[in-house]
């Protein structure tokens, strides 16, 4: 199992069909486990090395295909020959969102916040939007755009 050919897409190393469920997908990794846990194999150095890799990519397999986000994923991935998953594929998917305001944010809780204070602009109430933008700006501290935006409301709190 050290070279990346010799090791099976996920689903072959479960022994699963691709539109298992979750169900089947926990018992074909417990089948899995009983067979290949290292434990198994505590004679031979060798085996035992051999084994943990294998039930490392199992494990491997289990989480990815138990998580829908990943799983979709890996699925893309593997329609172009990937038969691991990436962390950095999900970090590149991310989606970035522009919420009300046209501000970009990466946070859900920043997100939030800044759709709080964006409803606060509107209604002018300046106190409840600089409070909010200070919320997104602690789950964002590196968004210059919401630093502009307090920017904004502090300067039309100072003419009022």
């Amino acid at each position: 199992m050290s070279g990346a050919d010799e090791v099976p897409d996920y689903y072959q190393l479960l022994g699963i069909i691709r539109t298992a469920n979750a169900d089947q997908i926990r018992s074909a990794f417990h089948r899995f486990a009983r067979e290949h846990h290292p434990d198994n194999f505590v004679g031979s150095l060798e085996d035992t090395e051999q084994h943990t890799e294998l039930y490392q990519h199992g494990s491997e397999a289990y989480r990815v295909l138990l998580d829908p986000t990943k799983r979709k994923l890996y699925d893309e991935g593997l329609s172009r020959g990937l038969v691991r998953y990436s962390e950095d594929r999900a970090k590149e998917k991310r989606r970035t969102m522009r919420p009300p305001g046209g501000v970009v944010l990466r946070s859900s809780k920043a997100r939030v916040f800044f759709t709080r204070a964006h409803g606060a602009i509107k209604s002018e109430d300046w106190a409840q939007a600089k409070l909010n933008l200070k919320m997104a700006i602690q789950n964002e501290p590196d968004n210059d755009e919401l630093k502009a935006k307090l920017e904004e409301v502090l300067e039309r709190m100072k003419s009022r």
